[in-house]
């Protein structure tokens, strides 16, 4: 009898739990509100503005691989960074409510910048194998 009433207590407790995922939810409207013209706008300005910055990385890869050479990468970055930039551009004029921080100005390159630095002359923590001497014990 013990068994039946313990059985019977596990059958109502898991029911009573399980209820919330048994049922079927009817919801009273799941479609989405249609986007404004000028947030199709953005959508639009930033998927040309990731289109135009992933063929500009895929031109860079292909130039490093090999597959592009020097002259034709040249011929076709600049057109690529145009897009790109245009893009950017496009795409801070319709950011609502961000402003463009004052950026520094870039630093100038090295005078120099053909060569590379020469590194510097690194110490030794002690002297070579061959230049150690063993002290002697002392004589009494």
């Amino acid at each position: 009898m013990w068994l039946a009433l313990g059985v019977v207590l596990a059958v109502a407790c898991v029911l009573l739990v399980a209820r919330p995922f048994l049922r079927d939810p009817a919801p009273a409207d799941d479609r989405l509100d249609a986007p404004e013209p000028q947030e199709q706008l953005r959508v639009a300005l930033a998927e040309e503005r990731d289109r135009a910055l992933a063929a500009l990385k895929e031109l860079e890869f292909d130039h490093r691989t090999g597959k592009i050479g020097d002259e034709d990468y040249r011929e076709l970055v600049g057109p690529q960074r145009r897009a790109a930039a245009a893009a950017l551009r496009a795409l801070e004029r319709y950011r609502p409510g961000m402003e463009t921080p004052d950026l520094p100005p870039e630093p100038a390159p090295p005078p120099d910048e053909g060569t590379p630095p020469t590194p510097a002359e690194v110490p030794e923590p002690y002297p070579p194998p061959d230049e150690i001497t063993i002290p002697s014990a002392p004589q009494e």
